[in-house]
């Protein structure tokens, strides 16, 4: 039996309105032109004119900067510069500081890794990548590298232990003490595998008491019996141990790991770690210490500045050895600091001079 067709049903016509409810309405607003739109009309927005809005706008521009009125400026959350500015602003001596102590190690311990460099030669040579062709000037050119790798890992080692002290004196980082320490004690293994308690302790005690009888840093006699002492004083089980461990750590790495022959790793380790190492205590001794203080010096803290150009002072001891008194009349000076704290105080004398003359 088939279904029957569903019932369709007509939909209710919607009656226009009326000209009564019109009326009740309201008039019609002036833009419409009828009651109901058509459903085939089309709207068309008409185009904006910014001329004169871009013109009151640059007038009101006008009158706030005429006015003196600052626009509100919103930085960002993190913004590096400002947060950079801020911290030198607030703490200048910290980041110069931390700034030079960084460029010394970094240039320590970058340079470090030259005992690896080129494995086929006996030493690593600076000027391999010349290809000069073979002649005198070729053949003298590995020797010449050796003595510049040598003499600047050993002004750079000296510079570490400066650093060292800078730290003791708590300059490397004078607004927070446990950085300060920190890099010193760092830096005080890196050098010669010392204990930074212990150079702490006997520096203060150097300082407390110049060329007296319990100064570590003084002892009677000739340069050599001076010498001898000094070493011996600084020189202990564990720092020989550790010294001793980390040389032959390095020959094993580059004969094991990057095939270099035995003879030619120890002379590389010696020529870029021991040597330095060795030569910068002599150099600290020599112009930091031994010049400074010998004959014991009938000034106030029993030690002399030498009158050296800036640079001889900076090679020599990074100016601890022309600045020495300076040093002991004011120990809360950074290294960077010394030769304008020793400017300054001549100057100061040569005033003091002039006026007694004149008198």
């Amino acid at each position: 039996m088939t279904p029957p067709p569903p019932r369709l049903v007509p939909r209710r016509a919607v009656p226009l309105p009326s000209a009564s409810s019109r009326c009740a309405r309201g008039p019609r607003p002036p833009w419409s032109r009828s009651s109901v739109a058509s459903p085939t009309t089309t709207m068309v927005p008409r185009a904006v004119d910014t001329t004169a809005i871009t013109a009151m706008a640059h007038g009101m521009l006008r009158e706030v900067h005429a006015s003196g009125f600052a626009p509100l400026i919103v930085e960002p959350t993190f913004a590096p510069r400002r947060i950079l500015s801020e911290l030198g602003s607030a703490y200048p001596r910290d980041v110069v500081g931390l700034g030079l102590a960084a460029t010394i190690f970094g240039g320590w311990l970058t340079t470090l890794p030259l005992m690896f460099a080129q494995p086929e030669a006996a030493l690593p040579n600076l000027f391999a990548g010349l290809g000069l062709a073979p002649g005198p000037l070729a053949a003298a050119l590995p020797a010449a590298s050796a003595v510049l790798v040598m003499a600047f890992r050993t002004w750079i080692t000296t510079g570490v232990f400066v650093t060292v002290h800078d730290a003791i004196h708590g300059q490397v980082a004078p607004s927070f003490p446990r950085v300060n320490h920190l890099v010193g004690s760092v830096c005080a293994f890196c050098y010669a595998s010392f204990s930074y308690k212990l150079l702490y302790r006997d520096h203060n005690k150097h300082h407390a008491n110049p060329t007296a009888v319990d100064d570590p840093d003084y002892h009677e006699g000739g340069l050599k019996r001076w010498l001898l002492g000094f070493l011996a004083h600084y020189s202990t089980f564990w720092q020989l141990f550790w010294e001793s461990f980390q040389f032959w750590s390095f020959v094993a790495v580059g004969q094991r790991l990057m095939g270099i022959p035995f003879g030619h790793m120890t002379a590389r380790v010696a020529l870029v770690w021991a040597l330095p190492s060795l030569l910068s205590g002599l150099q600290l001794f020599y112009f930091g210490t031994y010049l400074p203080h010998r004959n014991s010096p009938s000034s106030k803290h029993h030690a002399r500045s030498n009158d050296w150009p800036w640079v001889v002072s900076l090679v020599t001891c990074f100016h601890f050895g022309c600045c020495h008194e300076e040093h002991h009349a004011f120990p809360s000076v950074a290294w960077w600091e010394l030769p304008t704290v020793r400017a300054q105080r001549k100057g100061l004398e040569g005033q003091v001079r002039a006026k007694c003359t004149s008198n």
